[in-house]
């Protein structure tokens, strides 16, 4: 055995010197990128926080411009109702004192309330005179002149009214749109901006009208007019931007600036009627403080209009930033990167040593001593290289300890260790000196060795025993003494593997083969194994497909009464065509189930297609035995079996005595204990339980004797050479008086001849299943069957005589 040879990395020191002779440089310049980027990263941070409080100002001034206008508009409703509420025609008085409850008057000096009266044309005169005699101005009249339908002039004004009679629905109004909607829908509306006048002149757009309908009750009028809805008239407020703006305090701790304009016609052209970072009130295009980006924009919908809001800090973003915090970050990543360029530069004389040290953990096993995973994989590959180049064939060992778990669970890990130690001691003395020995990890080891022409497979064979032989010696171990053994799989190359990878799979599945055959043993990849496990894989996935579109089918063979010849019960057996695999039998894909955990699902299916099809014949009238159905060890392991088959009859009203439970003695040898009390669970619900292929494995009297069965079932390899063997013949006839010893009936299966059911009746056998009956029924063919229907004529015959 050749020890690990020292093959320096010559390709990792050659790549890294030049680097490793700068590598202080090079630590200096990462670390000042480092600091470079991390201001960055605090001058973006510093940035949106900023940001983020510029928009969550904005949102608060916002939210305070939405209150301000709504507590307008709640008191002008309020207003309403309150003259709504009057039953008696208004006057100036009675308005006044309504007036001078409005909250906002206190917060606004500059509103003013006012009421339009509906007035149609045959009540104009009346209004005239009235108005007249109640103000106090012979001169009041109704503005523009001209003959209408109808008016809605202004008539009461708190603290005063600006153009006393002027007709709103007038073609000279402003916003006569907006007035007919708000007579129409009841709601509130605003008007666009006003425009203020002083001597004649327009100052600016900062006065705004918000208004809302006045309805009195058809059958409660006493006297005032309204239209033929009840609408008696328009209360409102007028109100400008200064006072709004009083209301609009701001608490950020940096200057706040924000502009207001109307977009309810044409978002594409503002008008614009305030603006706080200017002392005038109608605010100029500033491109420059106001430029696209520079602030945050919303939409404020309220009484049909629409505002638009653009709010900012007034200081420029870089006056905002926290430099302080920047700047010494950037100092700490300076310093940081001359010391630790420094401390590199120290440490360069110790690099090679290192490097050193990470090729030995890399290359050497650090436990046994072998070649290291990585490294064998290396040498695989090279060795790969070197057989195709000499035509020599290449022999892959796949080593697994068996039970090594056990050991490391009982003694620990340590004891483990040691024992690993141990093995691959012996592996080294076993092993030609030529072969190459690596451990994968865990307790899996890797042999490579390669042939010479003049070897063949024979001298592995032998060499894979006497590895086996020496490595199931015991061992010694911190005054223990420890037994182990080994599963070898071994794969040829090129024969069945041209690469690494292939080559360790196939050594694999082999040694998997090894395990499954019994442990401690050997088993060469070949050809066919490829096959099995190909069609194994393939039979898996269409088997789980097979129970996604149920395709699967049951069918039923009888079981005979050797006394009377009559149908005594029915065995369930599964049958599977596949439109892709053809015709599969149970023995190929039962043990793929049983493998991969579809046996679960598959029993569960069998059990209750086995109760639908019992519950289908007794619709027809068909009167059956009852049904046996295998149940896997898998299945009996779980808790919940025995709910599930008790929920399966309830569901489908199946009597317990028509289901037959069996089970094979390998479940028994597995966990006898917990199985006998799941078995005494079930016999005690009145379903029959037998034991099946008794006689193949390791059969004990203890089952026959302490668990609950009812019937022994001879496997078919006893029954088929009981004519030819003598010692079939006697085995059979010592199991069924045995069985009858105890009570038990005795089922024989597989019976295809004559002369085997005459030695079998001579026996004392009970019962009878095979081809010389009949073979499985479909489950649609069981009322055309001779034995089911002379099952149901007697069934009928003794119903009638019980009448009788």
């Amino acid at each position: 055995m050749n020890e690990p040879v020292d093959h320096p990395v010559n390709w990792l020191a050659a790549s890294t010197r030049p680097y490793a002779k700068n590598a202080y440089l090079i630590v200096f310049l990462m670390v000042f990128l480092c600091g470079v980027v991390t201001c960055l990263a605090l001058y973006h941070e510093e940035k949106q926080h900023i940001l983020a409080d510029e928009r969550i100002a904005g949102e608060q001034f916002v939210t305070q411009l939405k209150d301000a206008l709504n507590s307008y508009g709640k008191e002008i409703v309020s207003l309403s109702v309150m003259l709504q509420a009057i039953d008696e025609p208004l006057t100036y008085q009675v308005f006044k004192r309504a007036s001078e409850q409005y909250e906002s008057t206190e917060k606004n000096a500059s509103l003013r309330l006012f009421f339009s009266q509906y007035v149609p044309a045959y009540h104009r005169n009346d209004y005239l005179e009235q108005q007249r005699s109640l103000v106090g101005q012979s001169g009041f009249t109704i503005t523009p002149a001209g003959e209408r339908a109808e008016y809605l002039p202004l008539t009461f004004g708190y603290p005063f009214l600006s153009h006393p009679g002027f007709d709103t629905l007038s073609d000279e109004a402003v916003n006569l749109a907006g007035l007919k909607r708000l007579r129409t829908q009841k709601s509130l509306e605003m008007s666009p901006p006003l425009s203020s006048t002083v001597d004649g002149k327009v100052q600016s757009l900062d006065k705004f009208a918000l208004r809302y309908p006045v309805y009195l009750p058809l059958d409660n009028l006493n006297g005032r007019i309204t239209d033929e809805r009840g609408f008696y008239g328009v209360v409102g407020v007028v109100f400008d931007v200064s006072g709004l703006k009083a209301q609009l305090a701001t608490q950020s701790e940096r200057n706040f600036s924000y502009r207001l304009a109307e977009v309810t016609h044409d978002p594409q052209h503002p008008v614009w009627f305030a603006d706080s970072s200017q002392h005038d009130n109608i605010h100029p295009n500033h491109e420059i403080y106001w430029r696209p980006g520079t602030y945050h924009s919303q939409v404020v919908h309220f009484a049909g209009c629409n505002w638009r809001v653009d709010t900012r800090y007034s200081a420029t973003l870089i006056s905002m930033v926290n430099w302080g915090l920047i700047l010494s970050a950037f100092i700490v990543f300076s310093v940081l990167a001359v010391l630790l360029s420094a401390y590199v530069r120290m440490l360069s004389n110790a690099y090679n040593q290192t490097l050193r040290l990470a090729k030995d953990q890399i290359e050497v096993d650090e436990l046994t001593g072998l070649f290291s995973r990585y490294k064998i994989q290396r040498e695989l590959d090279e060795a790969i290289e070197d057989c195709q180049q000499k035509n020599f064939k290449l022999a892959t060992f796949f080593l697994d300890l068996d039970c090594f778990k056990t050991i490391n669970d009982a003694f620990g890990h340590e004891t483990g260790d040691k024992l690993l130690i141990k093995v691959a001691q012996r592996l080294k003395s076993v092993f030609p000196d030529e072969a190459i020995i690596g451990r994968l990890g865990g307790d899996e080891f890797l042999v490579l060795l390669a042939l010479r022409e003049h070897e063949k497979s024979i001298y592995l064979e032998g060499l894979c025993r006497e590895v086996i032989l020496q490595i199931s010696q015991s061992y010694f171990i911190d005054g223990r003494t420890l037994n182990i053994g080994c599963s070898i799989g071994v794969a040829l190359h090129p024969n069945y593997g041209l690469n690494a990878e292939t080559l360790v799979k196939n050594a694999d599945m082999a040694m998997y083969e090894a395990k499954t055959a019994g442990r401690g043993t050997y088993y060469f990849y070949d050809e066919e194994m490829g096959a099995r496990l190909s069609r194994n894989v393939r039979i898996e996935t269409r088997l789980r497909q097979a129970l996604q579109e149920d395709v699967l089918q049951l069918y039923f063979q009888p079981k005979v009464d050797l006394k009377t010849q009559k149908c005594v019960g029915l065995e369930a057996l599964l049958r599977w065509d596949d439109s892709e695999l053809g015709r599969v039998s149970p023995a190929e894909f039962i043990p793929v189930a049983e493998q991969t955990g579809i046996i679960l699902t598959l029993g569960e299916w069998v059990i209750e297609r086995a109760c639908k099809h019992i519950v289908e014949w007794r619709e027809e009238g068909v009167q059956v035995p009852p049904v046996a159905v295998n149940c896997s060890a898998a299945q009996l392991k779980r808790p919940n079996f025995l709910s599930h088959i008790l929920s399966l009859l309830d569901k489908y009203k199946v009597d317990p005595s028509m289901l037959e439970i069996e089970v094979t003695e390998s479940m028994l040898i597995e966990d006898a204990e917990s199985c006998a009390e799941l078995l005494r669970q079930v016999s005690q619900l009145g379903m029959k339980l037998a034991i099946d292929d008794f006689g193949t494995g390791y059969s004990s009297l203890s089952y026959l004797k302490d668990l609950p069965f009812d019937y022994v079932k001879i496997d078919q390899v006893f029954i088929h050479d009981i004519m030819e063997d003598n010692d079939h013949d006697v085995l059979t006839r010592a199991i069924i008086n045995l069985s009858h010893e105890l009570n038990l009936k005795v089922i024989a299966e597989g019976i295809t001849r004559p002369d085997q059911l005459e030695r079998l009746k001579g026996y004392g056998c009970d019962v009878g299943q095979g081809y010389l009956f009949s073979e499985a029924l479909g489950a649609n063919s069981m009322a055309s069957d001779p034995m089911i229907m002379a099952l149901c004529e007697q069934s009928r015959s003794a119903s009638h005589q019980d009448k009788d």
